[in-house]
């Protein structure tokens, strides 16, 4: 990633949130603890933000809950191409009168534009898709109950029972952080824990990942690699990347990248 583009994704974390450390920055853009210091101490410098220990903090700070990781708005600029083929390729997995789930993020929400036409039972707890499809489409749609966090278009709930429990899923769709031997990764906790209630509700976890997340590395496991059942991914994953994905015999669809829209 440029610098001035970690320049503008660091300015609009710190304008959501009151206060971001330099260990998620490293994280969220994939960059040394050395090169993320070198764009807080600019950014400062232009009066932009307010340096702190161990982080950085908003000049004008607001109070609200968020969660670790890239905001949707940023997100959705990333892999374009790559991310509406990959959903194009999921649809094609759903038969009409299927019951399946959509995790939030910005690949699964990628899918709408394929479903609108069809008459399916859907679970999300993506506000994007349920906003778009509950408008647009003739899909029966529920919500989980909890929190909305806005700066991930997502509806998330610490609780162990809501409506999840009373929906049976032929089919799980959801994006990860990462993916790779270890299994599907994640980055916050309360992401971790809601997507294991949305897996007990499914057959079938379906995971749509561009190459990127391949190469991303997290601590925090959502599910091991044995409990996919298909991952779609792009042409811009390496032989070694797809290796463990084709040695757990999980079914591997490789699509080709189209092009984003800047290009």
């Amino acid at each position: 990633m440029l610098e001035a583009e970690r320049h503008r994704v660091i300015a609009k974390l710190v304008g959501e949130r009151s206060v971001i450390g330099v260990t998620e920055l490293v994280e969220i853009l994939g960059a040394s603890e050395a090169t993320i210091r070198r764009d807080i101490n600019s950014l400062a410098e232009r009066g932009l933000v307010r340096r702190i220990r161990g982080g950085v903090e908003s000049l004008r700070p607001r109070h609200e809950a968020h969660l670790a990781g890239m905001p949707f708005v940023l997100s959705q600029s990333f892999a374009v191409g790559a991310k509406r083929a990959i959903a194009r390729a999921a649809a094609a997995l759903i038969n009409d009168g299927d019951s399946i789930i959509i995790a939030g993020g910005t690949t699964t929400s990628a899918l709408v534009e394929f479903l609108l036409d069809r008459e399916l039972d859907i679970l999300t707890n993506s506000i994007p898709v349920f906003t778009q499809l509950y408008s647009s489409s003739r899909n029966r749609l529920m919500l989980p109950g909890g929190t909305a966090y806005r700066e991930q278009n997502i509806v998330l709930s610490p609780y162990q029972t809501d409506t999840i429990e009373n929906f049976a899923a032929q089919k799980l769709f959801t994006g990860c952080y990462g993916l790779s031997r270890a299994g599907m990764m994640e980055t916050d906790p309360l992401i971790v824990h809601a997507q294991g209630k949305l897996l007990r509700r499914a057959d079938q976890l379906i995971v749509m990942a561009d190459s990127r997340k391949l190469r991303q590395k997290s601590s925090m496991i959502v599910a091991p690699l044995e409990r996919v059942a298909t991952v779609i991914t792009d042409d811009g994953a390496s032989e070694a990347e797809l290796e463990p994905i084709r040695t757990a015999g999980i079914r591997l669809i490789v699509v080709e990248r189209g092009p984003d829209p800047a290009a």
